[in-house]
């Protein structure tokens, strides 16, 4: 302990001896020109530095997301910062990369976005400065004293939506446990989250199918069949000869089918093949598959499933046919509202979904760097991206908690955990 004590004072000297002039005295900076770093006077203003992909990086376009989220959290403190961006150049090391930004006086640095190169820092045994990584490193892979790690991971969203599910579920007088199936598109990514899911429910004991995507498994018009349930079939009229008699070949066919029917709808509330069902896919994706479920069948998913905002033509009908479905998501994204959130950043909302999830990604990135470089080592927040919470000593790992919502009538409502898992009126 005195060691790491001793690690993080040095560390600590170095950082302060590029950030402690006061405002009035005259220090030396960097500036970075064709021959590399060179010295230029100016006053000291502490300095923020923002890990960026390099520029051909096809994350770049992610990354300046982020970085809207940064500067406009930013431009609303009292003593805001100067946010550098640092692109990583071709080539250059993990280590060169953090030096660089201790070299221009940061006193803490934001990123990187790529889980590689979170990776790669990772594995350093020592940084030039507080770091609040973008990513979560692979598992296995230790973090420094000095580094962060803040994520939107999909997995750590499965896990609680999974949670919440497990309580949601029927349990019988008997003690049998309902059965749940998971529905994947066909992605590493999809994967990923459904192994998270039968993971989760593997060790909860439940029992599960998973089904990919197939262009025949989307052919068809129902994903579960009645043959085989228990409550008996009823017992059809004859039809008459067509030629003979037509009025009473159509009615009796009329009341055959709507026997069927009746039926039908009897085992699907009585005896649905799975009680709850994962989707891993897009919003418009599960718009497509939840009606092929039995109707009482519980529909759950992370943020991918969210539909947007309900107000908007191309999501409005999406919020219909995701009736009842239970996901997780950024505060800042389920009970957005144009008004307050130019009232809260000073800026005009973005355009997509995505790009408002990692807008709200960056402003969390940007406060925890906040607190991190003073070395707080117990956090807990309610941010913009859900329950954020931090301890020292026990992982390098931000925990998130996500904001539980419901598709409702075509609304979105937030709801709590326990709020969730009740059970669902039948229509």
């Amino acid at each position: 302990m005195r060691t790491r004590s001793i690690i993080r004072f040095l560390c600590l000297a170095i950082v302060a001896s590029f950030s402690s002039l006061s405002s009035a005295q005259q220090a030396v900076s960097f500036a970075v020109s064709e021959s590399g770093f060179v010295p230029t006077t100016s006053e000291q203003k502490l300095k923020i530095a923002v890990l960026m992909p390099q520029v051909d990086n096809p994350l770049t376009v992610f990354a300046n997301s982020i970085v809207n989220g940064i500067k406009a959290e930013n431009s609303q403190q009292s003593s805001p910062y100067e946010i550098i961006l640092l692109p990583r150049k071709a080539g250059q090391s993990a280590l060169s990369h953090l030096q660089d930004a201790a070299l221009m006086g940061a006193v803490a640095a934001i990123g990187p976005v790529s889980r590689d190169d979170v990776n790669e820092i990772s594995l350093l045994p020592f940084l030039p400065l507080p770091v609040v990584s973008l990513n979560l490193p692979q598992n296995g892979v230790s973090s420094p004293e000095l580094m962060m790690n803040y994520s939107l991971s999909q997995e750590e969203e499965a896990k609680q939506i999974t949670s919440i599910a497990i309580k949601a579920l029927p349990i019988g007088t008997d003690g049998v446990i309902p059965s749940v199936a998971i529905f994947e598109a066909d992605s590493p990514l999809e994967h990923r989250i459904a192994d998270t899911y039968a993971k989760q429910l593997q060790a909860a004991n439940i029992p599960f199918t998973r089904q990919t995507l197939t262009e025949e498994l989307m052919a068809q018009s129902k994903f579960y069949s009645i043959e085989n349930s228990s409550i008996p079939k009823p017992t059809l009229e004859k039809l008459p000869d067509a030629t003979e008699d037509p009025y009473g070949y159509q009615r009796v066919k009329l009341r055959n089918e709507r026997l069927m029917s009746q039926y039908r709808a009897k085992v699907e509330f009585e005896e649905a093949p799975y009680q709850a069902a994962f989707l891993v896919m897009d919003a418009r994706t599960a718009a497509l598959v939840k009606p092929r479920l039995p109707r009482t069948t519980r529909v759950w998913g992370t943020s991918m499933i969210n539909p947007g905002n309900p107000e908007q033509s191309v999501t409005a009908s999406l919020t219909y046919d995701l009736q009842n479905a239970g996901f997780v998501d950024s505060p800042l994204i389920v009970r957005y509202n144009d008004a307050d959130f130019k009232a809260s950043f000073g800026v005009n909302p973005p355009a997509s979904l995505l790009e408002r999830r990692l807008f709200a990604f960056g402003v969390d990135a940007y406060r925890l760097a906040c607190v991190w470089m003073r070395w707080q080592p117990d956090i807990h927040m309610d941010g913009t991206t859900g329950t954020l919470s931090f301890r020292q000593g026990l992982t390098a790992n931000v925990e998130r908690i996500a904001q539980p919502a419901m598709i409702l009538n075509g609304k979105i409502e937030t709801l709590t955990a326990e709020q969730l898992a009740q059970p669902l009126q039948r229509p």
